[in-house]
């Protein structure tokens, strides 16, 4: 994903919490939902997989499917369909031309549970999409021709009855199109096509509960269906040609006009002990795939030998907060399957040889709201805070000298309560706040620095070399007790303490930490588990729950704020990072300190709050701050809840952004009198980013562009803009361009320093901008400085983007 001005360098993201969210194709790319937003996965570009579309819908996207060409395994798919939670169906087309996705959609104003799609003949203009939505319909469209639209064919109406599972296949050697359909009956229909209409040929019963995955495969001329239930249980069955002659005697039976198809159950398989929310069929012959919610995922393989079905492999999940499996799938070559689980996070596991599966990298990130986000002071990994209750940590890896691409690298901190703030203290040292009264700080571990070091062929640390030679960083590892919130040090490989019949524990206290020696990224089980941070501080002061965190450049201060009501809990407090003793209490304003920054020389603070004002502390010689300079209803610009601030390399000028739609430059001019409450601050510019754009993230860039001030923007909507501002900011150049997310961006930050991370030199005509938003992605940008000298967008173009 690029333009001339920029390039999407990472996206990170974890699948929707729904079945059939994902899908491989022949194409080997990999398409899942990710909130509103279908992404298309390359596992095989770079070291280890690169997002290369992002497909934006209207609401959350229940399911995804690549159209294909039944039992071919030559085609490559260039189509897919999604499903989304209004009742819009999307069909996507790529386009060779324009090197992009162009989607066709139909609406029925009910959510839209699963999509299915095939093509019916060798070409790929012959399309049947099915959709089952809530409103007990399930829906039959049909395009002829690829330019042509998507008519509705057929509407099959179940009354009270919501469809759980559906696939599309053809009968072999024919052209007859058949659907399998399972309800909430736990029955599976069997339709077929005939004159533009799916007509009922059975009902197959057998199972005792929900029917969540159904998939077709092609056997000796015969079609095969897998069904997996609720009920833990896999049933086979096998439809075959059959004499017409017979029809009367058949009770399960599929007619078509010259031939007559028989179903026969041919063997139930067990070996699940919880749901069974999907089965694949493997391209290679008759091995099958089965994803269940007990953490375990089998391969089963038929067995000519004993003319039984064997379970040849299990995969799965071990400790850990996790519930389980949605899907698995494999690879168009059936030597990689991957899967993703209830929380969405993506598992891989290659074949090596005959029988040992091992754990690969690949795509993931969080999977609720990314709330905060900062980089490493010398910009070579990025840290995300979420409300999925984690703490991630973001870097690039480059393997055998092949393209970098960024991995999560470690999850610091899994907590019991949603995230609502970051803030980096050094490389090795940050401070989180959740939805609880505590400030929590949080230090690495001798095994973190050391797989870092290794992962990202860190070479120049003098950081992590003072704290390995030191003698006082003995913690290798951590993890967190039963009940418990706090990450405990763990100091030895094996921290099992054996118990005692006199103990006041009579059970056993045992770490699921292992230290790990990694090259390549941790997979989502050592994610999981071994790459925690010790908790080494908690800063106890605030009434309500912590809100927002900013520490100072030079690393000696840490200021901290709490939702509030009044000007009492409203008060910013600033403690000391050597000892962690409160400073000094920060009283202006009188609700929620939303955002905080130091200026970059660390002499100032800026704070911006929901009472509609920002106010302005300098660090005085002693070290104490004092309120300098504050808005008040008539001297402040802004007349809405202030989101966001940031302030320039410089030191020289902050800027605001607000509801309003605003964001205000201002500077402290030396030769102002200090006549009211802005002493001596002052406006240069408001800029009006969009007619109804609320503004909630800013950030200046790290140098200047050819002699002027570069700002980020991000809005409510997903879009991020950048300005150019000259030196004086007396005028705000043209629009350059937007992009971004589908929802509110939550959090902007340019890299501290130019150039790529993960290459080495510092590029001097490359800058890297970090965000995150409530689409429950992360996105790095790389922003090409001379292109952007030469751009400049009209005010009718300008429109046309931000209005589309």
């Amino acid at each position: 994903m690029s333009t001339k001005d920029f390039e999407v360098e990472y996206v990170s993201t974890n699948c929707n919490q729904t079945p059939e969210a994902a899908d491989w194709g022949k194409n080997n790319l990999i398409c899942y939902a990710a909130s509103d937003t279908v992404i298309v996965f390359n596992p095989n570009d770079g070291s280890g997989g690169r997002v290369t579309d992002t497909l934006i819908h209207t609401k959350r996207v229940n399911s995804v499917k690549w159209v294909s060409k039944f039992n071919s395994a030559d085609e490559i798919e260039t189509e897919l369909v999604s499903g989304v939670a209004d009742g819009h169906v999307y069909l996507w087309t790529y386009s060779d031309k324009e090197k992009c996705y162009r989607e066709t959609s139909f609406d029925y104003k009910s959510n839209t549970n699963i999509v299915d799609a095939i093509y019916r003949d060798n070409n790929k203009e012959n399309v049947y999409i099915v959709s089952a939505h809530m409103d007990s319909c399930v829906r039959i469209h049909h395009r002829e021709k690829l330019e042509g639209n998507l008519a509705l064919l057929h509407t099959l109406n179940f009354g009270y009855h919501v469809c759980t599972a559906m696939r599309l296949a053809v009968i072999p050697n024919t052209r007859e199109l058949i659907l399998a359909l399972a309800l909430d009956n736990s029955k599976i229909n069997i339709y077929k096509e005939h004159n533009n209409e799916f007509v009922l040929q059975c009902v197959i019963t057998g199972h005792d509960d929900w029917v969540r995955g159904l998939d077709f495969t092609v056997n000796k001329n015969d079609l095969v269906l897998a069904s997996s239930s609720q009920d833990a249980f896999i049933r086979l069955w096998r439809i075959t040609p059959h004499s017409p002659k017979e029809a009367e005697y058949i009770p399960l039976k599929i007619q078509t006009k010259d031939s007559l198809y028989r179903i026969n159950l041919e063997c139930v398989l067990t070996g699940h002990e919880g749901w069974i929310y999907s089965v694949r069929w493997s391209p290679n012959g008759l091995q099958l795939l089965s994803a269940s919610i007990d953490k375990t995922m089998i391969l089963w393989e038929f067995d000519p030998a004993t003319n039984l079905w064997l379970d040849k492999v299990r995969l799965g999940e071990v400790g850990g907060n996790t519930l389980g499996f949605y899907g698995g799938f494999f690879s168009p070559d059936g030597a990689t399957i991957l899967a993703y689980s209830y929380h969405g996070a993506f598992h891989m596991w290659r074949l090596n040889g005959d029988t040992s599966w091992e754990p690969m990298v690949t795509v993931g990130g969080h999977f609720d709201e990314v709330v905060d986000l900062s980089w490493d002071p010398k910009g070579e990994f990025i840290v995300t805070a979420s409300s999925d209750q984690t703490t991630r940590i973001h870097a690039p890896w480059s393997k055998d000298g092949k393209k970098v691409t960024w991995h999560e690298i470690a999850r610091p901190q899994v907590h019991g309560h949603n995230l609502f703030c970051l803030s980096m203290l050094s490389r090795y040292k940050f401070a989180s706040g959740a939805e609880e009264k505590v400030v929590r700080i949080f230090e690495a571990p001798r095994n973190f620095i050391e797989n870092f070091r290794r992962i990202c062929k860190i070479t120049d640390d003098k950081e992590g070399d003072d704290l390995l030679n030191s003698g006082l960083l003995e913690a290798k590892g951590a993890s967190v007790p039963s009940l418990g919130l706090s990450n405990k040090a763990v100091f030895t490989d094996d921290n099992t303490e054996e118990a005692t019949p006199d103990s006041k524990n009579p059970y056993e206290s045992e770490s699921h930490f292992t230290a790990t020696e990694l090259h390549n990224p941790p997979t989502e089980e050592t994610l999981l588990e071994n790459t925690l941070w010790p908790e080494v501080q908690k800063l106890y002061g605030h009434g309500y729950e912590v809100y927002s965190l900013a520490s100072s450049p030079d690393g000696q201060l840490l200021a901290s704020s709490c939702k509030s009501t009044s000007q009492e809990h409203a008060a910013i407090i600033i403690w000391n990072s050597s000892n962690w003793k409160m400073v000094q209490k920060l009283i202006s304003h009188n609700l929620t300190v939303v955002q905080m920054e130091f200026s970059p020389d660390s002499k100032y603070l800026l704070s911006v709050s929901r009472d509609r004002r920002w106010s302005l502390f300098d660090r005085t010689q002693n070290g104490e701050f004092e309120l300098i300079s504050t808005t008040d209803k008539k001297l402040g610009v802004h007349a809405r809840i202030i989101w966001a601030c940031s302030w320039s390399h410089d030191s020289q000028y902050f800027a605001t952004g607000s509801r309003d739609n605003k964001v205000v430059v201002w500077t402290i001019n030396k030769n102002k009198e200090k006549v009211n409450c802005l002493g001596q601050c002052q406006a240069v510019h408001v800029i009006k980013p969009m007619k109804d754009g609320s503004v909630t993230a800013l950030a200046f860039a790290p140098t200047f562009v050819e002699g002027e001030y570069l700002l980020a923007v991000g809005l409510e909507r997903g879009c991020i803009i950048l300005y150019r501002l000259k030196e004086n900011c007396q005028k705000a150049l043209d629009i350059l361009y937007h992009f971004g997310h589908s929802l509110t961006v939550k959090k902007l930050k340019f890299r501290p320093v130019c150039g790529k991370t993960g290459e080495k030199g510092n590029d001097k005509n490359v800058l890297q901008l970090a965000s995150c938003s409530s689409n429950n992605q992360v996105k790095v940008f790389n922003i090409f400085l001379d292109k952007l000298k030469n751009v400049e967008l009209a005010n009718e173009e300008y429109e046309r983007i931000v209005n589309k």
